[in-house]
C-alpha cells in the first residue's frame, strides 16, 4: 500500500495550487454538506438545497424540528467528513475499491438530483459524473482506481485542513467560525471547544487510517 502515500502527498500539494485545489477540494465540501443533509433527514428535518462554491466553501440549507436536531445537524458536517475518510481507506485496504468508486458516484448523483442547485455545484458534479460514466462505459479499471485513491486522499487531507482552519477561527470567535459558532449559539459552549473537537476527530481518523496503511 506504499503507493497510497504518493496520493496523500499529492492531495497535500494540490491544496496549495490555485484552481486545482478548487477542482479537487470540492469533493470534501460535497461530503461535508452531505453530512448536514443526511443528519437533517435522520432527525426528521428537511433539506432545501446545497450550494458548492469554487473557493471550497459550501452551504446546506436545512430545516430542523427541535433544538436537538439543530445541534446534530450543525455537528454532523466535519464529523461526517472524518467518518467518510476513515471508511474510504478501510475499504481501500480491504480491496473494496469498486464499492468505494460507486459510493462516490451515488453520493454525487443524489446531490445533483435532489439538492445541489447553484451553477458551480451543478457544473462540478455533472463533470465528475460524466467522467465517471466514461470510465464505466470503457471499463477503464486502472483509472477508476486512481480516482478512488485521489478522492480518498483529498477527503483525508481536507478533513484535517478544514477542521484546523475552523479551530483557528473559533479561537478568534469570528462570524466565519461556521459550524463551531452555530454550536456555540445552540449550546452556550464556547466555539473553541467545538473547533477543537472537530480537529481532534480528524486527527484520530487520520491516525486510524495510517494504522491501516502500515
Amino acid at each position: 500500500m506504499n503507493h497510497i502515500y504518493i496520493y496523500i502527498v499529492g492531495a497535500i500539494i494540490f491544496s496549495f495550487i490555485p484552481y486545482i485545489r478548487s477542482i479537487t477540494g470540492t469533493i470534501h465540501t460535497l461530503i461535508h454538506e452531505s453530512g448536514h443533509a443526511f443528519a437533517a433527514l435522520v432527525t426528521s428535518g428537511k433539506v432545501y438545497s446545497i450550494s458548492l462554491f469554487a473557493n471550497r466553501e459550501g452551504v446546506a440549507h436545512t430545516g430542523s424540528r427541535s433544538w436537538l436536531s439543530s445541534m446534530i445537524i450543525s455537528y454532523s458536517g466535519y464529523t461526517f467528513a472524518s467518518i467518510v475518510s476513515f471508511l474510504s481507506f478501510y475499504l481501500i485496504t480491504n480491496e473494496k475499491i469498486i464499492i468505494l468508486f460507486y459510493a462516490f458516484v451515488s453520493l454525487a448523483l443524489i446531490n445533483l438530483l435532489l439538492w445541489v442547485r447553484n451553477i458551480f455545484g451543478v457544473i462540478w458534479i455533472s463533470l465528475y459524473l460524466g467522467g465517471c460514466a466514461l470510465l464505466i462505459y470503457y471499463q477503464l479499471w486502472f483509472i477508476k482506481e486512481v480516482v478512488v485513491y485521489l478522492l480518498s486522499s483529498v477527503i483525508l487531507v481536507q478533513s484535517v485542513f478544514a477542521s484546523f482552519a475552523i479551530l483557528v477561527l473559533s479561537m478568534k470567535n469570528t462570524p466565519k467560525a461556521g459550524d463551531a459558532l452555530l454550536l456555540q449559539k445552540l449550546t452556550y459552549i464556547p466555539s473553541f471547544f467545538w473547533g477543537l473537537l472537530f480537529f481532534s476527530q480528524s486527527l484520530f481518523s487520520t491516525y486510524c487510517i495510517f494504522r491501516f496503511l502500515l
